[in-house]
C-alpha cells in the first residue's frame, strides 16, 4: 500500500511539474508574439493583456491568503470586521495596482529587447516548474495542503511554495543579468554616438515604431530614456560637463527596471504555475 501511495504521488508530482512546465512555457511564448507583432496594429494589444492577467492572478493569490490569515489570526470570530475584511474587493484592488507597473515594464522590455535578453527569460521559464517542484518537496511537504472557498482558488501550500520559489528566481535572475548585461554581453555599441547625443536618441527611438499610434507613444519614449542612460552612461568617463553625482543615479535607474522587468516576469510565472496546479488538481479529483 505505501508503493502504490508513493507511485500515485511521484505521478502527480510529475504531471503537476508537466502542468506548471507547459503554463510557463506559453507564458513566455505570449511574450514574444507580443514581441514579433507589436509594430503591426493595435490587435498585438491582446498579448500585453493576457500577461497582465498572469501577472495580477500570480499577485491576487499571495494577496488573497495574507489576507486570509491575518484575518483568520487578528480578529475574533464574533467580529463585525471580520465578514467586511474576508471579501476580495480590498485585495483585487491592490493586485490590480501593483500589476500595472509590473506588467508595463515588462511588456516594454519584452518588445525592445535584444536576442540575449531571451536568454534569461527562457531560463527562467524553465527553471521556474523545476525549482516549484524541489521546494514543493522540501519545505513545501511541511506547509498545509488546504484549499480556500472549495477548491476554487490555490491551495496554501501552492501560494506558499510558488511565492517562494519565485522570490529565489528573481533574486538570482536579477544579479546574473545585471552583471552579464554590462559586464559580459556587448552593449548596443552600434546605436551609440559618443559625439552625438541627437543621433544616438534617433538610433534607440528606431526601434519603437509601430502602427499602433499607443504603442509607438509609449516605445518611443522607453527607447528614448534607454537611448540617453546609455549615451550617459558611456560617455561619463570622457565628459568633463557630466556631474558624478549623475552616474550612480543612472546604475540605480537601471537596477530598478531590472526589477520591475523581471519581477512582473517572475509573478506571471507564479500566476501561470497555481493556474496550473489548479488544473491539474480538478483532473485528479475527477479521477
Amino acid at each position: 500500500m505505501d508503493r502504490r501511495r508513493m507511485t500515485i504521488r511521484m505521478i502527480r508530482t510529475v504531471d503537476r511539474g508537466l502542468h506548471a512546465l507547459f503554463a510557463c512555457v506559453l507564458h513566455l511564448t505570449i511574450l514574444f508574439l507580443w514581441h514579433l507583432s507589436y509594430a503591426r496594429s493595435c490587435l498585438a494589444l491582446v498579448f500585453p493583456a493576457l500577461t497582465f492577467l498572469a501577472i495580477f492572478g500570480g499577485l491576487l493569490a499571495r494577496r488573497l491568503e495574507r489576507k486570509r490569515f491575518a484575518v483568520d489570526y487578528y480578529l475574533d470570530r464574533r467580529s463585525s470586521l471580520r465578514g467586511l475584511l474576508r471579501g476580495a474587493s480590498p485585495s483585487v484592488a491592490v493586485s490590480l495596482a501593483a500589476a500595472v507597473p509590473l506588467a508595463g515594464f515588462l511588456v516594454v522590455f519584452a518588445a525592445l529587447s535584444r536576442p540575449t535578453d531571451w536568454l534569461f527569460l527562457c531560463a527562467a521559464t524553465v527553471a521556474a516548474p523545476l525549482l516549484f517542484n524541489t521546494l514543493s518537496a522540501w519545505p513545501g511537504r511541511h506547509f498545509r495542503r488546504e484549499t480556500p472557498d472549495g477548491g476554487r482558488r490555490a491551495a496554501v501550500a501552492d501560494v506558499l511554495v510558488a511565492r517562494l520559489a519565485g522570490t529565489l528566481l528573481l533574486a538570482v535572475l536579477a544579479a546574473a543579468y545585471a552583471y552579464a548585461g554590462y559586464d559580459l554581453i556587448p552593449g548596443p555599441g552600434e546605436n551609440i554616438f559618443p559625439d552625438s547625443m541627437q543621433r544616438t536618441l534617433e538610433a534607440f527611438s528606431a526601434r519603437g515604431r509601430s502602427a499602433c499610434p499607443v504603442v509607438q507613444d509609449t516605445l518611443f519614449a522607453a527607447a528614448q530614456l534607454e537611448g540617453l542612460s546609455w549615451y550617459f552612461v558611456t560617455t561619463a568617463a570622457v565628459s568633463p560637463w557630466l556631474h558624478d553625482m549623475l552616474r550612480p543615479l543612472l546604475w540605480t535607474g537601471f537596477f530598478l527596471r531590472v526589477a520591475m522587468v523581471f519581477g512582473g516576469f517572475i509573478r506571471g510565472l507564479e500566476g501561470s504555475i497555481l493556474l496550473a496546479c489548479r488544473v491539474a488538481e480538478q483532473q485528479h479529483r475527477k479521477e
